[in-house]
């Protein structure tokens, strides 16, 4: 499987969500998982497995502050983000990956004392303020690839519509639909993409690829 293929196969799983989700707010032993979400350690350890092997999460053996045996603590090591698009004539489908900090220092900070507890309550309210101002710019920019999503699933219509009235037979419109659909990606490229021969796709596209260099 690829990276996209994995990430999905991982996050479809609810648990495995909920997990990620206590686990990015803050490290966590598999117990308190077990009692956050309601769930057998052995339940939970099933998921954790998962997500380790998958690069997710990582864990480390921490000492019981209790004088008990060694345990495991489970941090996130791999940020991702997926975007799908479908629409009329649009199919894509794209995943990044970034590698996360394990622990940072203000995750380790503790608040000891009067004055400290004004400071964090200062902090607090700037975070706030800072994220809310973010949450409006990233608002602003979704709200903004949403009306070219809506331009580009216009042209790729009059694209469908196009190739299916063109004396084409199957293979033929595939071919010159991708062509239009990816206009970065050369006819060589093209053929490798969608698993045909060079010269097959070369063929297919001569007579754009001539007015192209007429462009040109």
């Amino acid at each position: 499987m690829d990276d996209l293929d994995i990430l999905l196969s991982v996050i479809e799983n609810p648990t495995r969500r909920r997990i990620l989700e206590a686990l990015v707010r803050e490290p966590h032993y598999p117990l308190q998982l077990s009692r956050e979400l309601g769930m057998s350690q052995q339940i939970i350890m099933k998921h954790l497995k998962v997500l380790e092997d998958n690069r997710m999460v990582r864990s480390y053996p921490e000492e019981s502050d209790q004088g008990g045996p060694m345990r495991k603590r489970y941090v996130p090591i791999s940020g991702f983000t997926i975007i799908v698009d479908v629409g009329l004539g649009l199919f894509s489908v794209e995943s990044s990956r970034r590698e996360m900090e394990e622990e940072s220092d203000h995750l380790q900070a503790r608040v000891e004392g009067e004055e400290g507890f004004q400071d964090l309550t200062e902090r607090v309210m700037a975070l706030r303020r800072e994220l809310s101002i973010l949450d409006g710019q990233m608002d602003e920019l979704r709200k903004k690839r949403e009306e070219f999503i809506d331009r580009k699933e216009k042209l790729l219509d009059e694209a469908v519509h196009l190739v299916e009235s063109a004396p084409l037979d199957y293979s033929q419109r595939h071919v010159v639909f991708e062509y239009i659909q990816h206009p970065d990606i050369d006819p060589k490229r093209l053929a490798d993409y969608l698993g045909l021969r060079d010269d097959v796709v070369k063929e297919i596209l001569r007579p754009y690829q001539t007015r192209d260099d007429q462009d040109g």
